[in-house]
């Protein structure tokens, strides 16, 4: 289905608040193999919604409205598409009820304005505020869905996802999600690789998604079951791994350093001149089996700089493994813009490095991540588990 959002309220255009109704809602479609093609956001006039509401109606089969739903006298949501639609208010007396027993329990005066929020369009399905006071609806008619839900984020959610998601999945359809997960590679980089898949997307559809110093492509199948959903995905799954897959880590709710200390099946050591201790407490944070016995942070003290650096990689590697007396040990160091790491297994060095800013050398999240990836990929490579 073809969606379109429209978000109504002067208070989005003035930016005095942001649309984040349209950004969940965009979301939790995606992930039901629906297609956003459009945001829009309009006033609170009737005139401008009227002709917005006019052309989206001939364009997408699903058009939600947010906002306007309330009882002053901008609330025009509803008044306007049931104009469009042709179509009379009528009250709904379960949710007068509501609004009643409200004003009573907190012992106030319901003003007759307040009558309004129970009025929702003839025909309707009502869908139930199970937080606020107005309730969402959705009109049916042309093969089309038009959805109003009230404005306020902590009433709009949860009737998103208890009443109005059902209706946007067929009784015999199952939508699955696979998020794959990616460092080291930004979100442009990746798409470019992967744009000729992007551009031909059916069943699943594939959407790559930018993070905290990472990647995420969401893989989402439509089927009848979750088995069958898992079989459409697991081919793009293989075309996207064969040519990205360096820079996987894992899929859904595996983190980057879960996915590391996973690997990892001997001790080890760190001594870090990059992140400031960032990698050691992300990793000390999963490491259930206490591989990780200790770091360091750099100090000139501990290594002659005035040899090489693959010798300075190898005398500070060789240091915190003598000292915490583990199996193997990593080392970080920077120098002429470059991050060097030298991954030690006791007996062989071997040297990455990758170039970065001095800028980017005051992020350490993006740059543990870098480092995570390069030693995730080691530990596969080199099969350090079985030496």
């Amino acid at each position: 289905m073809n969606v379109c959002i429209i978000g109504v309220g002067s208070e989005l255009l003035l930016g005095q608040i942001a649309n984040t109704n349209a950004q969940y809602l965009s979301r939790v479609l995606n992930e039901a193999g629906h297609h956003v093609l459009e945001h829009i956001v309009v006033g609170d006039n009737a005139k401008r919604l009227k002709a917005v509401l006019e052309r989206a109606l001939q364009t997408y089969d699903g058009i939600i409205l947010t906002g306007g739903l309330g009882p002053t006298k901008d609330d025009l949501t509803k008044q306007t598409v049931a104009e469009v639609l042709n179509q009379k208010l009528v009250t709904d007396e379960e949710a007068l009820k509501y609004i009643k027993n409200y004003f009573k329990a907190q012992q106030r005066m319901m003003t007759p304005n307040n009558k309004q929020q129970a009025l929702v369009i003839q025909g309707a399905h009502v869908l139930k505020n199970d937080v606020g006071m107005a309730p969402g609806m959705m009109i049916e008619k042309n093969h089309q869905k038009i959805v109003l839900l009230p404005g306020p984020p902590r009433e709009l959610k949860p009737m998103v996802s208890k009443y109005m998601m059902p209706h946007f999945t067929e009784d015999n359809e199952t939508i699955y999600s696979e998020v794959l997960r990616f460092a080291g590679i930004g979100e442009s980089a990746i798409e470019t690789e992967l744009m000729d898949l992007i551009n031909a997307q059916t069943n699943p559809t594939i959407a790559p998604l930018a993070g905290a110093h990472e990647v995420t492509i969401r893989l989402t199948g439509n089927g009848s079951n979750q088995q069958q959903c898992e079989k459409v995905i697991e081919p793009v799954k293989r075309q996207i791994l064969n040519r990205v897959g360096e820079y996987y880590y894992g899929s859904n709710d595996v983190t980057l350093e879960g996915s590391v200390m996973s690997q990892t099946q001997h001790t080890i050591a760190i001594y870090d001149g990059v992140t400031d201790g960032n990698l050691n407490m992300r990793l000390k944070q999963v490491d259930d089996e206490h591989f990780l016995q200790g770091y360091m942070l750099h100090h000139p003290q501990f290594i002659d700089e005035k040899v090489d650096i693959e010798t300075q990689l190898h005398q500070s590697a060789y240091f915190v493994q003598s000292l915490y007396n583990t199996t193997h040990a990593i080392s970080l160091l920077f120098k002429h813009h470059t991050v060097y790491i030298g991954l030690f297994n006791g007996k062989a060095l071997e040297v990455i490095r990758f170039n970065i800013t001095q800028q980017q050398l005051r992020t350490p999240d993006r740059n543990s991540n870098y480092i995570m990836i390069e030693w995730l990929n080691w530990l596969k490579s080199a099969s350090i588990n079985k030496k």
